[in-house]
């Protein structure tokens, strides 16, 4: 199996609506935005269910989504439509981040090791922007410095298929 299908694609959304469900004591995230698939750029996905997705929110409150699954009738690949409060592969949500990259790590709930976790990822994100910034204006016509705000960071690369999954893509050489 080609490694590419293993990794977990997602697009990225800023206008989205929640709605709880008591039951399943979480949240569901809708979206009305137009959708394409970020690898192959087809506008066809098919709904595929939901995923759970945990997230811890900058006053320590630790609520459960509901992640749209969609699979693209071109490539075939499944997608999970993310909220933009949601920054991949990381336990707390946007509004934490931005406030521990901004050095107001005081009004976060997090623990000091957390905070020096988020610092380092976010200078490994920082270089890394600047490596792929020319190809993020070749595919999207987009310009990601990074001094620009989390969220448009996340929306940007990730709906370009750029978003890195893991610390390995990160490191240089």
């Amino acid at each position: 199996m080609c490694i590419e299908r293993m990794i977990n694609l997602m697009i990225s959304v800023s206008k989205y609506r929640t709605e709880y469900n008591k039951d399943k004591k979480a949240f569901y995230v809708h979206t009305d935005e137009a959708l394409n698939c970020p690898f192959c750029d087809c506008a066809e996905l098919i709904k595929k269910g939901w995923r759970r997705r945990k997230l811890l929110m900058l006053i320590g409150t630790l609520i459960v989504l509901l992640i749209r699954r969609v699979k693209c009738k071109n490539c075939g690949r499944i997608h999970h439509v993310l909220p933009s409060t949601i920054v991949p592969y990381k336990r707390y949500d946007a509004e934490t981040i931005e406030k521990i990259i901004e050095g107001n790590s005081d009004d976060t709930c997090c623990e000091e090791s957390a905070i020096n976790r988020i610092k380092a990822w976010w200078a490994e994100l920082c270089f890394y922007i600047l490596i792929i910034a020319p190809v993020i204006m070749e595919k999207r016509q987009a310009q990601v410095k990074p001094e620009t705000k989390l969220t448009e960071i996340v929306r940007i690369l990730a709906n370009a298929h750029l978003w890195p999954g893991t610390r390995s893509v990160l490191v240089p050489g």
